[in-house]
């Protein structure tokens, strides 16, 4: 428990330095280093509890869906054909890598799949739990470059190309901004995120909803906001513990082990993602230039990061969460209803044992 709580410290302490920085979820990519540095470097059997990683989504997906409100609904409502022909427009690029990389890899079709499919790294580390033939290498390390693809590539873009910047709170001193954040805990009125993460969990369980642990809270509290007309944000330090939590959970599913027996991947995966991006940034002047958001929005509505990783970003630059919440959620909506079935008809799920490594 020590060496948990020590990580958990130099995580937050890398995650205070990237956000001092300005780098798009940096609690996150603070834990995804440091875990990934203690499994590799000090202890190779160090694991972060699953249990807690799946709390902590919970958490991620209250802040993620209490963006919406019933005028982004009414507006994005008008944008159905969008919608679906970016998601699917993203989802047939992706296939496209992961066919190329299969036939020009070891890696067989299944893990190229789940290694390129846009739905994010929770959500395809998670997936990946129920079929025995999915390489647990694989689909990590193509999850993870196609992150960092991402989460390099989004910023230099949205900079060089869209002239977009990561913005800041005017003349904010670092200890007001501090004692800010601090003295949000103390309302009461975010602890609603207990109730309706409970009730997220709880549906998404019943209807065996892949990804339920994140997707469920994001569908029920978006769903609430809709009816209440707003709710109360996450405070930036509770928001800032979960993505701890998420990126430790991640950072020790990598050990350089696995870096070594794929690096033949490498190569591909860069490449394969390059051109997700690429592809995303040119579809996403044409859509904000339909429907009149910024492109950066469009950008991070359409890129392959995932819903935690973009919406968080989008959160970090305050770009219209809604919109790229709205993008994201579909695309993964469509992977989860899809996917399952197209693989089943093809692989058998495995039992479930790959969950029982995290505990």
């Amino acid at each position: 428990m020590m060496k948990r709580f020590t990580a958990f410290l130099a995580a937050a302490l890398i995650g205070f330095l990237l956000r001092q920085l300005g780098i798009p979820i940096p609690y996150m990519l603070g834990g995804i280093v440091t875990g990934f540095a203690v499994r590799s470097f000090l202890d190779n059997a160090f694991q972060w509890p699953r249990s807690w990683r799946g709390l902590m989504l919970g958490v991620a997906g209250y802040g993620i869906g209490s963006n919406c409100t019933p005028d982004t609904f009414f507006k994005l409502s008008q944008e159905t054909l969008g919608i679906f022909g970016a998601c699917l427009f993203t989802l047939a690029v992706s296939v496209g890598v992961a066919v190329h990389m299969h036939r020009h890899t070891f890696a067989n079709l299944l893990s190229s799949i789940m290694g390129c499919l846009p739905g994010g790294l929770t959500a395809m580390t998670v997936l990946m739990d129920d079929y025995e033939e999915a390489d647990e290498n694989v689909v990590v390390v193509s999850q993870c470059l196609r992150l960092f693809v991402v989460e390099v590539s989004v910023p230099f873009l949205a900079i060089n190309l869209f002239g977009g910047e990561v913005t800041r709170s005017a003349g904010a001193s670092l200890w007001s901004t501090s004692m800010a954040d601090f003295l949000s805990l103390f309302h009461p009125g975010w602890l609603l995120v207990v109730p309706l993460v409970l009730i997220g969990r709880s549906i998404a369980k019943a209807i065996h909803m892949p990804t339920g642990q994140l997707l469920g809270p994001i569908i029920v509290t978006s769903l609430f906001a809709l009816w209440q007309g707003s709710v109360p944000r996450i405070p930036a330090p509770a928001m800032a513990f979960a993505q701890l939590h998420i990126g430790l959970y991640i950072g020790t599913m990598l050990d350089r082990e696995k870096l070594l027996k794929t690096r033949e991947l490498i190569p591909n995966v860069l490449l394969g993602s390059l051109l997700m991006v690429a592809s995303s940034a040119a579809l996403s002047v044409f859509m904000s230039r339909l429907y009149g958001f910024s492109t950066l929005t469009g950008f991070l509505a359409l890129a392959p990061g995932g819903i935690a990783e973009m919406c968080l970003t989008g959160m970090e630059m305050h770009q219209d969460v809604a919109v790229i919440l709205t993008y994201q959620l579909v695309r993964v909506l469509m992977l989860a209803m899809g996917v399952p079935f197209v693989i089943r008809r093809f692989f058998k799920p495995d039992s479930g044992k790959k969950g029982m490594l995290h505990v």
